[in-house]
């Protein structure tokens, strides 16, 4: 398939596009990115507000079919016929299922470690006030100033120092106990490509030079993938999470010296 400036790119409900490349189609979803090239296409359909790419099977089978949603009918139709018109022929050997790839922007589990860190900074911001009128009240201004000061630092330590922390103990977990498998090369340096055990093949970035990567990742969620070789970065992400955390943990202890200079100002 070749870009063609007719074929017009589709929005869907919920942030989803369908869009045309030279290398067949994207669609893309809310943290995910799915890769269609042309020779895994059998056909387009338009079906009202909807299209369906129904990929190529073999000797028969039930093919499978990606779809959006909430489109406009006429850029579907125009959508359509656009892409149909630049399929190959039909090869009755070609399984599109194998071809297309996902890329998973976010996973499930960072996307839970996030928020779980967003609470966390905003309970840490709540103690930050609580302290802050407690040394107002008690020891005067000067307790205030540097209540916040040493607060928000030690807030920032060790919301950042968990953060790491928590996504170490993660990995760990998923390259003792998830799938084991090796991870082939894709035409984009930096990115390899592993199948999961749901035949769906999806990519890890590494940026080495070698003919695989080994990889594991969690069958409950396959996006969910680490290397078993960790890299400079990582290794670089765990010595910064521990050196913050022990920053924060200091911050804590600073933070009771002053709370606690501040009852001895108010008792004097």
């Amino acid at each position: 398939m070749s870009i063609i400036a007719s074929i017009p790119v589709l929005k869907g409900h919920g942030g989803t596009a369908l869009s045309a490349v030279s290398e067949g189609l994207i669609l893309e979803r809310p943290r995910e990115e799915l890769t269609i090239p042309g020779q895994a296409i059998a056909r387009v359909r338009a079906e009202g507000g909807s299209v369906a790419v129904e990929l190529r099977a073999p000797g028969g089978a039930a093919p499978a079919v990606h779809r959006i949603e909430g489109v406009s009918e006429a850029r579907a139709t125009a959508f359509a016929d656009g892409v149909n018109s630049l399929l190959l022929e039909p090869d009755e050997e070609v399984d599109g299922a194998t071809l297309v790839v996902l890329r998973t922007i976010r996973t499930r589990w960072h996307q839970r470690h996030l928020r779980r860190f967003m609470w966390f900074m905003l309970g840490c911001l709540g103690a930050i006030v609580v302290l802050s009128v407690i040394a107002g009240v008690t020891g005067g201004a000067i307790y205030v100033v540097g209540t916040v000061m040493i607060g928000l630092f030690t807030a920032a330590a060790l919301g950042a120092g968990l953060f790491e922390m928590g996504a170490w103990l993660h990995r760990r977990r998923v390259l003792r106990h998830g799938v084991k498998d090796f991870a082939r090369p894709a035409n984009v340096p930096g990115t390899y490509l592993y199948v999961d055990n749901a035949g769906m093949t999806r990519t890890v970035s590494r940026f080495d030079s070698g003919p695989y990567v080994e990889v594991a990742y969690d069958p409950k969620d396959p996006a969910d993938v680490f290397t078993l070789r960790s890299g400079f970065m990582q290794r670089l992400s765990i010595s910064a999470g521990t050196f913050l955390l022990f920053c924060g943990l200091g911050g804590v202890a600073a933070l009771a010296v002053v709370i606690v200079e501040a009852l001895a100002d108010s008792g004097s």
